[in-house]
């Protein structure tokens, strides 16, 4: 622990006992160590900015990620049972935040002591009766998290540094009046549309052809939709009325032709729109808006919520960039296999 949280004494001996019998033990993950994968395999797990990243780095992240989101979802289980039993996605995240400390480093952000006992300190996980426990937090990093507090505290620096990071690449990015009410569009609307099914399963490379044949014979001005697809061989269907949160009966979830009805007028034609059966060309006959009143109510709040999801897709295309520049040598889902 940092000192100020070695020496500090808050537990009442009483409720403590109490807690231990009803506080599972469990450790979510042995940190173990990683080796090489042989005279064949990869000797290291891959380079960030020219340096070799071994397989004891690597399972010190893996590590770090596991313990992450149970600090997140701690009082989750069937969540963090599913997430820590994901090795794929623990693995990704794992060489992201690699990359992202380096990152960090590379930027010189930094987190201070104090950051780091004001996150320990008020995170409900080590709390009893709304107050930190010392003794509480020292036997969850034992017996859940088996980890030494020296080393669980160098996690929560990463953690802020990297948060802090986010932070500063994403301050700048900003939500317009139209953007705010594209997305609310989107999410509230009713869309009205015929549809043909261009391609399924195996056949959705032949879906661009069929679109440009459709495309090609409204263009000359000879046939509408309705006609072209006819004409191309295909089954019209509609009309159907759906929102973004619907499943399309024989298609899948709508959320994909929401996106691309939003940006469209009545009577427009879409581009194809890969669905999960298959790829789809529609015509947008009518929209049913949304409650004007309603929508000023919420524009504060749903403001916040629009601006998240910029930030958070911002810095998916920025880790994106990170990620190519970088080289991995193993596969992350069977990343185990090199633990001894």
């Amino acid at each position: 622990m940092l000192k100020i949280l070695r020496h500090k004494n808050v537990s009442k001996f009483i409720l403590w006992g109490i807690l231990i019998l009803i506080l599972p033990a469990f450790v979510v993950w042995g940190a173990g160590s990683m080796g090489k994968s042989g005279d064949k395999g990869p000797k290291f797990v891959g380079t960030i900015y020219g340096k070799k990243v071994s397989f004891d780095n690597f399972a010190g992240a893996v590590s770090s990620v596991r313990c992450q989101i149970f600090l997140n979802y701690f009082n989750n289980p069937k969540v963090l049972d599913e997430l820590l039993k994901n090795q794929s996605l623990v693995g990704k995240i794992a060489w992201d935040r690699l990359i992202m400390i380096k990152e960090a480093k590379r930027l010189k952000i930094k987190s201070a002591d104090a950051e780091v006992i004001a996150y320990i300190r008020s995170h409900p996980l080590f709390m009893r009766n709304g107050r930190f426990d010392t003794q509480l937090y020292e036997y969850i990093l034992r017996n859940n998290l088996g980890l030494d507090p020296r080393t669980f505290e160098e996690i929560v620096r990463e953690n802020i540094a990297m948060q802090k990071m986010n932070e500063s690449l994403t301050k700048d990015i900003a939500v317009s009046d139209d953007e705010l009410g594209a997305y609310y569009r989107a999410e509230n609307c009713k869309f009205k549309i015929s549809y043909a099914l261009l391609a399924e399963g195996e056949a959705v490379k032949d879906a661009n052809a069929i679109y440009k044949k459709i495309s090609d014979t409204i263009g000359k001005g000879n046939m509408d939709f309705e006609s072209a697809c006819v004409n191309a061989g295909l089954k019209l269907q509609g009309p159907l009325v759906f929102s973004k949160t619907d499943y399309i009966e024989g298609l899948g979830e709508a959320l994909g032709v929401a996106a691309e009805a939003v940006g469209m007028k009545k009577g427009d034609i879409s581009a194809p729109v890969m669905m999960r059966k298959g790829v789809i060309v529609f015509k947008l006959i009518d929209e049913e808006g949304f409650d004007q009143d309603k929508f000023t109510k919420e524009k504060p709040e749903y403001s916040k919520k629009v601006s998240e999801l910029k930030k958070n897709m911002a810095l998916e295309i920025w880790l994106k960039g990170l990620e190519q520049a970088n080289t991995l040598n193993i596969d992350l889902k069977e990343y185990e296999k090199y633990y001894h």
